[in-house]
């Protein structure tokens, strides 16, 4: 480490654990000049495990005043700028540092694990033997995990009353626009005095005592809700105070962190890189030209992701969107975007196991790849099976998206993995069968029709273009009037 010349490389090693150092260093001098083949695939594997090591001992120490270099050794997997081109120097360097996403669902590596650390979100691999209040017993974790549950049902009760708030809001809309009509009254030609009512005003009486009866259900309806989250936030409130008895502290603390808290962040981002590499990808950890992906220049950085998240959503407006206690509410997931060379973005959970309410999924997503629209879809068709599983539990080759999708499966007797071919088929919808270009065997098109559905508009325009898209549209407006909608 002496003998480095002020560089890059020296800003993120400098203040780390000497041996760390050294060690690193040694198997990059040795990967570098090694030239027998095995030698050099030996040498590699020793690299990226000193890699990773360094990447731990400096992610433990990660903050808000951490020095920019060695956030984008996180963020990026950039170690040393002689591994990077000028063009692609520039590329990673211009790249807005402090870039934010309008929900702020978005992360890089480092700003994941910054959240993290500062008990911001939960950890992704939980010690159960951790405990989470300040006391540490077994108790305190399992009052911990019911307040989780309980505040997801509060947070949902009241989503439930804002929905419900917003239709108020509406109706009310329009008794005053009716009020506004009725009193508008021009003079008689004949007496010379405001005239009496039209037929379509007393049209419109009528249509106020139908809206008031309504808001009168409505209001039973909000009073029915706010009792409910009055009910289940009295219940947060004492499961607190218990866990402050139990722990000794004053304030429960959500979400535990210590060193050990991030490593273990460490490792669950090492596993969303391996599965977003896949087995037979390059699991090279650092930046470098040789490896970057040749096929397209506009990676996964933080802004394009949002609109290609932001696209999918246009075509599957429904995939965020969570029933609970027969209210939906729309509830975004975390998106990690990993380093590495990968083409597979993954859903690594769909949601928070004692908060199916309002909890947020985690997908993970590679920066460096050479299909980046596909890796998104790909994250979201693998996001959109299991969250379908997991809610349906263990009915899940009975009910719903995933009970049709089984169906048609095995009646037609395909192999392969499931989820992968439900994820391939939800590429192929939104790249191909959003165009009008039919790719999917006709059951499959339908069960997507039916439970990943494309907007309205975009349904009409696809009737258009061909038999089948027009006879599920002339079935759909079917049974939508048959329900009286």
């Amino acid at each position: 480490m002496d003998a480095l010349p002020d560089s890059f490389l020296k800003k993120i090693v400098d203040g780390e654990k000497p041996e760390t150092v050294e060690n690193l260093l040694v198997n990059q001098q040795q990967f570098k000049e090694a030239t027998d083949k095995d030698q050099k695939l030996r040498f590699k594997d020793r690299l990226t495990m000193a890699y990773w090591q360094l990447y731990s001992e400096v992610a433990q120490k990660i903050s808000p005043n951490m020095p920019k270099a060695k956030r984008l050794f996180l963020r990026f997997g950039l170690l040393d700028l002689k591994y990077l081109s000028t063009e692609d120097q520039k590329l990673i360097l211009s790249q807005n540092f402090d870039a934010k996403d309008k929900e702020d669902t978005i992360f890089y590596a480092d700003e994941w694990l910054l959240a993290i650390s500062q008990g911001k979100i939960k950890p992704s691999m939980t010690d159960e033997s951790k405990k989470q209040g300040k006391g540490g017993g077994n108790n305190d974790s399992g009052i911990q995990q019911k307040i989780e549950r309980v505040a997801g049902t509060v947070e949902a009760e009241k989503n439930n009353y804002r929905n419900l708030l917003e239709k108020r809001k509406m109706m009310e809309e329009a008794v005053i626009s009716i009020a506004n009509l009725l009193i508008s009254h021009p003079d008689s030609p004949v007496i010379d005095l405001p005239d009496t009512y039209t037929e379509d005003q007393l049209a419109k009486l009528d249509e106020i005592a139908e809206t008031a009866k309504q808001l009168r259900k409505l209001d039973r309806d909000m009073i029915t809700m706010k009792n409910g989250f009055i009910s289940k936030w009295e219940e947060q409130q004492e499961l607190e105070k218990q866990l402050d008895i139990t722990s000794g502290s004053t304030v429960p603390e959500v979400y535990a962190v210590d060193a050990q808290t991030v490593d273990n962040e460490v490792n669950a981002i090492r596993q969303m890189v391996k599965m977003c590499v896949g087995r037979q990808g390059n699991h090279f950890p650092i930046l470098a030209s040789a490896y970057l992906p040749k096929e397209t220049r506009e990676y996964n950085f933080k802004q394009e992701v949002e609109k290609r998240i932001l696209e999918v959503e246009r075509l599957d407006p429904s995939i965020f969107q969570r029933t609970w206690r027969q209210q939906t509410n729309r509830i975004s997931p975390y998106i990690v975007l990993v380093p590495g060379y990968g083409n597979l973005g993954i859903c690594w959970e769909p949601y928070d196991k004692y908060n199916k309410a309002t909890s947020k999924g985690r997908i993970a997503v590679p920066i460096f790849t050479r299909t980046p629209t596909i890796s998104i879809a790909m994250a979201m068709g693998d996001f959109r099976w299991q969250t379908a599983k997991e809610l349906a539990s263990y009915h899940w080759m009975d009910e719903g998206l995933t009970g049709r999708y089984y169906e048609y499966i095995q009646t037609n007797k395909i192999k392969g993995d499931m989820k992968t071919l439900f994820v391939e088929d939800y590429i192929l919808w939104l790249t191909k069968e959003s165009e009008g270009i039919q790719k999917l065997h006709k059951d499959a098109r339908y069960i997507f029709w039916r439970f990943v559905p494309f907007p309205d508009e975009m349904k009409e325009q696809l009737s258009m273009k061909g038999y089948y898209y027009d006879q599920l549209w002339k079935k759909e407006q079917s049974f939508r009037m048959s329900q009286g909608y």
